[in-house]
C-alpha cells in the first residue's frame, strides 16, 4: 500500500475556516452547506483577498469556455453572502459597483500539516514531528526493536483500517437519497443578454408563453404572470424570488432579440438549496423562437420527472401562432392590457388587432381583444353596452378557432355575467376554464367573484382561496379573498385582506377602493374617506361616487350635491355611469331620483347592478316594489 505526502490548504477568517482540499466551508467546526459553484467563488475571492477581483474574471473563472450572463455571478455571489452572514457589522465580501467584488476579512493561512495519501484515499493527518520521528534509524536494544516493531506494526494496523473505513464511505455505492418531487414552479420574466438592449413586453411576453405551455399540463402548479411581473429587475436572486412566491422550482432566463432570431439562455433552480437542476443554452442565434420555447417547456417537464399523457405532449408542442411577427404583437398587447389604463388599453387593441392582422386564426389574440373590452367596461372608461358585445364577440371567436382556450372560457364568461345576467353560461365557461387550466389563478377569481354575486358566499371564499393559493405573493389574489369576505359581512377579516394587498403593493388601488367600502359600511367615515381619495388618484370615477354616498350619509348634503355637479361635468368629457349617480341620490334619500337613474342604469346593463344584492346604500328603497322588480329583471331574486 503506497503512501505520499500532500499539502492541506487552510484558511481561517471571523468564525469561518476553508478547507479548500475537502472543498469545506465550516462555521465553528459546523460544515455550512454550499453549491459547488459558490465554494469556487469563496476560493478565488479568499486567495486574492483585499484586492479588486474583476467581474469578467471571475466569470471566466468559474465558467471556462462557456457562455453565462452577470446575472450567474450575481446569484452566487448572493448565496455567498447568506451562507456568511453573522450579523449586520460583518460583511465579508464589498461590491465594487460596475466593476467587481473584493473580500475584505482578515485572513489567516494556517500553516505546519501534512496530509498522508493512501493509494490516493484520505486518512490520517500526521504533525511533521510524528512523520520525521517514524523515519529515524534505530539504535536500541533488541527488546527496545521489537517493541518498535509491535507499534509499527499495529500503526499500520489502523493506517489500513483507517483506509478501509474511508473505502467503505466514500467509493463504495450509496442508495441515492430520493429528492421529493416538485410540485410547483415560477417562470420569472427573462432577462436581457445586453443591458441596453431591453425589451421588456417581449421579455415578459416569453415568460407568459412558457407559463401557458407548462399549465396546460396540469401536473405542478405555476404561478400566473401577474404573480411574477414585479420580477424584472436586472440584479434580481431567482432564488430568493422563488421563496416569497413560495415555489419549489423557478425557471431563470435571459434573452436577446435580433429580428426574428433570438439567443436564449435558460437554467432551472431548485429554491430549497439553489441546486441548478437543468440548463438550456443556445448561443448561436436560433431563427425559430418557437422552437426554443417548445424545446424548454419539454426539458422542464424531463428535469421535473413529468410522465406526461399523450395529450399532455401534444399540449407542449402546441403553437398557436406560426407568425414571430404575430406573436410579437400579442405579447405587446398583453403588456399593455396589464396597465390597465385608458390609454394603454388602446394600445393593447391596436397590438391585438396587428396580430389578428398577421394572423386571422390567432386564437389567443381573439381572447386578448376580448380582455380588453371587457376590462374597458368594468373600469368604466366605456359604456358596457359597447364594450361587452365586443368582448363577448371576440371570445366567441377565439372559441370557435380553439375551445380548449381557457383564457377564452373565461372572457366570455366574464360578458355573460356582468353583461348579459346570464348566470348558468357563465357559470358553465367559468367552470370550463378551471377544467382546462386549474392554474389559472384569474379563473378562480372571476368564479369568486361570480359565487359573491348570487350569494354563495362559503363557496365563493374557497374558490378566492384556491386563487390565493395558486398565486399567494399577489395583492390582486389577496385583495379578491378580502371582497370575498366582504361579500359575507366579515369585515375584520376583510379589512386584513386589504391591509396585506396594500403591503404588497401600496398604489394597487382596488384595496384601497374596498377599504374604504368597508369602513362605510362600519361607519368609520372619515378613514372611509381618506382610503376613497387614493383610490380616486387612479381616475375611479365610482370612487368620486362612494364619496357623494358618505357625505349624504353622514349630513353633508352640500358637499354631496357638489360631487353629483363634478361627475355631471365629468359626463361631457369621459364615461360616467348611471349607477353612480343613482347611489348618491339613495344616500340623499331622494327615492325617485334614486329609481329614475338606476332605470337608466338598467338600459345600459351596467354590471354595478350586480351588486344591489348585497349594498347596504339602497337599503332605504328595499322596501319600494319598484326595487323588488329590479332586482328580478336583474336576476338577483333568486
Amino acid at each position: 500500500m503506497a503512501m505520499s505526502k500532500q499539502a492541506r490548504h487552510l484558511y481561517e477568517f471571523g468564525p469561518f475556516s476553508i478547507d479548500a482540499t475537502e472543498r469545506l466551508l465550516l462555521r465553528d467546526g459546523e460544515v455550512v452547506p454550499l453549491t459547488p459553484k459558490a465554494f469556487d467563488l469563496l476560493l478565488v475571492l479568499v486567495e486574492n483577498r483585499c484586492h479588486l477581483v474583476e467581474k469578467d474574471q471571475l466569470i471566466r473563472t468559474l465558467w471556462p469556455d462557456t457562455f453565462v450572463e452577470e446575472a450567474n455571478l450575481t446569484n452566487n455571489v448572493s448565496l455567498l453572502r447568506k451562507a456568511l452572514a453573522v450579523d449586520d457589522e460583518h460583511q465579508y465580501i464589498k461590491t465594487v459597483p460596475r466593476r467587481g467584488y473584493r473580500f475584505v476579512a482578515e485572513v489567516k493561512a494556517v500553516e505546519g500539516t501534512t496530509q498522508m495519501v493512501v493509494d490516493g484515499l484520505n486518512p490520517t493527518t500526521l504533525t511533521l514531528e510524528q512523520i520525521s520521528t517514524s523515519s529515524r534509524p534505530s539504535v536500541a536494544t533488541n527488546q527496545k526493536t521489537g517493541r518498535r516493531k509491535t507499534s509499527l506494526f499495529l500503526l499500520v494496523a489502523i493506517m489500513g483500517a483507517l483506509a478501509l473505513a474511508y473505502a467503505s464511505y466514500h467509493l463504495w455505492p450509496k442508495p441515492a437519497v430520493p429528492q421529493p418531487p416538485i410540485r410547483s414552479i415560477a417562470v420569472l420574466p427573462f432577462k436581457p443578454l445586453a443591458a441596453d438592449r431591453r425589451d421588456e413586453s417581449f421579455e415578459l411576453g416569453m415568460a407568459d408563453s412558457l407559463i401557458l405551455k407548462l399549465s396546460d399540463l396540469g401536473q405542478v402548479a405555476v404561478r400566473p404572470l401577474s404573480a411574477v411581473r414585479q420580477y424584472t429587475g436586472l440584479e434580481q436572486d431567482a432564488v430568493a424570488a422563488g421563496r416569497e412566491l413560495r415555489v419549489e422550482a423557478v425557471l431563470d432566463g435571459s434573452i436577446q432579440q435580433d429580428g426574428d432570431r433570438v439567443r436564449v439562455k435558460v437554467r432551472l433552480l431548485r429554491v430549497r438549496d439553489g441546486a441548478t437542476l437543468w440548463i438550456y443554452q443556445c448561443d448561436e442565434y436560433c431563427h425559430d423562437i418557437f422552437a426554443a420555447q417548445d424545446a424548454i417547456s419539454t426539458k422542464v417537464a424531463g428535469a421535473l420527472a413529468m410522465e406526461l399523457t399523450g395529450r399532455e405532449r401534444e399540449m407542449l408542442a402546441k403553437r398557436y401562432t406560426a407568425s414571430a411577427p404575430a406573436y410579437q404583437a400579442y405579447v405587446r398587447g398583453r403588456y399593455f392590457w396589464s396597465k390597465r389604463t385608458y390609454a394603454s388599453l388602446q394600445q393593447a387593441i391596436e397590438y391585438f388587432n396587428e396580430a389578428i392582422a398577421m394572423d386571422p386564426h390567432y386564437a389567443l389574440a381573439y381572447a386578448g381583444l376580448a380582455d380588453t373590452y371587457n376590462t374597458l367596461g368594468g373600469l368604466g372608461f366605456l359604456p358596457q353596452k359597447e364594450a361587452s358585445p365586443r368582448a363577448r364577440e371576440m371570445a366567441t371567436k377565439a372559441l370557435e378557432l380553439d375551445d380548449k382556450l381557457a383564457e377564452a372560457h373565461g372572457s366570455l364568461a366574464c360578458t355573460l355575467v356582468d353583461y348579459y345576467w346570464n348566470w348558468p353560461e357563465g357559470e358553465k365557461h367559468l367552470q370550463r376554464a378551471i377544467a382546462l387550466n386549474p392554474s389559472h389563478a384569474h379563473a378562480h377569481e372571476l368564479y369568486s367573484e361570480y359565487l359573491s354575486y348570487v350569494g354563495r358566499n362559503e363557496e365563493a371564499i374557497a374558490e378566492a382561496e384556491r386563487a390565493q393559493a395558486l398565486d399567494p405573493a399577489s395583492s390582486s389574489s389577496v385583495w379578491r379573498l378580502g371582497v370575498s369576505y366582504n361579500f359575507a359581512g366579515q369585515y375584520d377579516r376583510a379589512l386584513e385582506q386589504f391591509r396585506k394587498a396594500l403591503d404588497l403593493n401600496p398604489n394597487f388601488h382596488p384595496a384601497h377602493f374596498d377599504l374604504g367600502l368597508v369602513y362605510k359600511e362600519q361607519g368609520r367615515y372619515e378613514e372611509a374617506l381618506a382610503e376613497l381619495r387614493q383610490a380616486r388618484v387612479s381616475g375611479r370615477n365610482d370612487a368620486l361616487a362612494v364619496m357623494g354616498y358618505i357625505y349624504a350619509v353622514s349630513g353633508r348634503r352640500r358637499e354631496a350635491l357638489q360631487v353629483l355637479d363634478e361627475l355631471n361635468e365629468l359626463a361631457k368629457r369621459e364615461h360616467v355611469t348611471a349607477f353612480q349617480r343613482a347611489y348618491i341620490y339613495a344616500g340623499l334619500d331622494d327615492k325617485e331620483r334614486a329609481f329614475e337613474w338606476l332605470e337608466k342604469a338598467y338600459t345600459d346593463r351596467e354590471w354595478y347592478l350586480l351588486l344591489l344584492k348585497k349594498e347596504r346604500g339602497f337599503e332605504r328603497l328595499r322596501s319600494d316594489p319598484r326595487f323588488r322588480d329590479l332586482q328580478r329583471r336583474v336576476g338577483l331574486s333568486l
